[in-house]
């Protein structure tokens, strides 16, 4: 059985930060779930849309990036 590949998708919230998240979801069908979840709510805040997606994808995680020099 072949592991499905995972991909980071950088977003903006509705307080206008940058977040990261990390799932196997295509592009397709992420656009389908935020069209789909910003019809149940007004806002989109981090911890409730990755909240949602976990629903539909069980190894989203929302992942910290940071800068590494050397």
């Amino acid at each position: 059985m072949r592991k499905a590949k995972k991909i980071v998708y950088r977003f903006f919230d509705d307080h206008e930060e940058k977040h990261y998240v990390l799932c196997s979801l295509d592009h397709k069908e992420l656009e389908a779930l935020v069209e789909k979840f910003k019809t149940r709510k007004d806002t989109v805040y981090t911890k409730d849309f990755v909240a949602y997606l976990k629903k539909h994808d069980k190894d989203t995680e929302e992942v910290i990036v940071k800068d590494f020099y050397f």
